[in-house]
This record gives structure tokens, C-alpha cells and sequence, in this order.
């Protein structure tokens, strides 16, 4: 559980700040990221966190969402919405099986997005996988301290199950790691012609999707950005030699 972190994305209020801090401490998570939030250590904030000032005053906070999770090797999403990149979502307690056998080598992060519009598709291109908590179509939202809570104690409950301990466990390459390599990709990609300029997003949010669906190791990371190095080294040598060809042409250009 220790490897295990809440992640809020941009939260606007400091009651729901505090009621997560309490939340994640009632499942035994301790640990709380905040990417550019609200005044947060405020007496409003400290009385929903309701003696869990640990956790809440020792929240680090961050200018960016890749920031937050750079040192996480498994990103889990939140969402209430499907859409063309949120598909195949996962329920709470399908998620608490997944990553407790991975959070006893890697650290994994919970991301939650604003109260208002939840996770943005940049968000969701830096998830694993991505979780929706069912409800009533009377009222589909959840607040959002709850639906951290309901998250929470899904991974509590699950961790007493001592059959998912016995899966065999990867060390996987880190969220930083892994953005740098699909860094790497979309500018090589772009320059090749292989990517859409009206919309580069859209092959590299497929690309990222199979990824996700990988684990992928830290010798997987450095193998794939050995590939695109050499396709990127191979498309400069085409360049040049066209280059050559185009600068021969107009040397044999005959005098008029």
C-alpha cells in the first residue's frame, strides 16, 4: 500500500482536498499529490481531514500532471465519461486485483481529474488504464473525495486477498521514462510523414494504447528508442543522399 498514491488534478476545493486526505487514510494510502491546486492547509481543509494532517500538510504539489506521476510506473485513470480514448474501462475492484501484485515492486498512481470536467485527454494519454465507478443514472457524479474513498477501499478490501499476491511481479519502466519515449516517437514519426500534422494526436494516442496494454519493462523502453533512433538515423541519410542527388542535378545544369 505504501506504493500506492492519489493523484488530484487541478482541485478547486479545499473541503475536498481535506475529505480525500481522510478517505485515502480510512484504506491506509497515505500518500497525496496535488497538481497546481486551491489553498489546501487552510482550517476549512484540516477539519474535513479530520486528523489526517499528515497526509493532507505533506501533500507535494506540482505545476504539471507529468510531473505528478513521473515516478509512477502504472497510471490508473478516473472516469465517469467513455469516448473515443476511454474504452475498455475497468470497474474499481477489477483495478484493486491489477495493481496490488505491481505495487509490490512499482509505485502506482491513482489520477483523479477537477470536480468539474474530470480528467482531460491529456490526462488520459498518460494513463495505463483508466477506471469508471458504476452509479445510478439517477445521478451519475460522485463528489469527488467519494468516489477517492469508493476507489480506496476497493484496494483495502482487495489486499487481503493473499491468492493475487502469488502472480509473478514486473519492475516496469517509470511514466517519465515512458513519456520520453513517446516524445521521441512523435517527433520522429512526424518528420518521416508517417503522422497527420492536421492531427498528429490521434496515431499517437493508438500508439500509446497499445503500449499501455504492454507493461512495458525499462529494456522495453530502451529497445523501442533504439528502434525509432535508427529510423530517425535512416530518414537523415535519405535526406542527405537527396540532397546530394538535388545539388548534382543543378551542377550539370548546362550554361544557356
Amino acid at each position: 500500500m505504501d506504493n500506492i498514491y492519489v493523484v488530484l488534478s487541478e482541485p478547486k476545493g479545499p473541503l475536498n482536498v481535506g475529505s480525500t486526505a481522510r478517505a485515502m487514510n480510512n484504506a491506509g494510502i497515505r500518500e497525496l499529490a496535488l497538481v497546481n491546486p486551491c489553498e489546501f492547509t487552510g482550517e476549512e481543509a484540516r477539519k474535513m481531514a479530520s486528523g489526517c494532517n499528515e497526509t493532507l500538510l505533506g501533500a507535494k504539489v506540482f505545476g504539471s500532471t507529468a510531473e505528478a506521476l513521473a515516478s509512477a510506473s502504472y497510471v490508473v485513470g478516473l472516469t465517469c465519461r467513455g469516448g473515443k480514448y476511454r474504452t475498455n474501462l475497468m470497474r474499481p475492484d477489477e483495478m484493486a486485483r491489477t495493481i496490488l501484485p505491481l505495487a509490490t515492486k512499482n509505485r502506482v498512481a491513482l489520477l483523479f481529474g477537477t470536480e468539474k470536467s474530470g480528467l482531460s485527454n491529456e490526462d488520459v494519454a498518460l494513463c495505463d488504464t483508466l477506471v469508471t465507478i458504476p452509479t445510478s443514472p439517477i445521478n451519475p457524479s460522485l463528489n469527488l473525495s467519494q468516489a477517492v474513498l469508493l476507489v480506496c477501499y476497493e484496494i483495502f478490501k482487495a489486499s487481503d486477498s493473499a491468492d493475487i499476491y502469488e502472480q509473478p511481479y514486473k519492475v516496469l519502466a517509470t511514466s517519465e521514462a515512458k513519456e520520453q519515449m513517446y516524445e521521441h516517437m512523435e517527433d520522429v514519426f512526424g518528420r518521416i510523414g508517417y503522422l497527420n500534422p492536421q492531427n498528429p494526436g490521434h496515431i499517437m494516442m493508438v500508439v500509446r494504447s497499445i503500449f499501455a496494454r504492454t507493461e512495458l519493462e525499462d529494456r522495453d523502453v530502451r529497445v523501442l528508442r533504439g528502434m525509432v533512433g535508427k529510423i530517425d538515423c535512416y530518414a537523415k541519410w535519405i535526406e542527405r543522399g537527396k540532397g546530394k542527388r538535388r545539388g548534382n542535378r543543378s551542377d550539370d545544369t548546362p550554361d544557356t
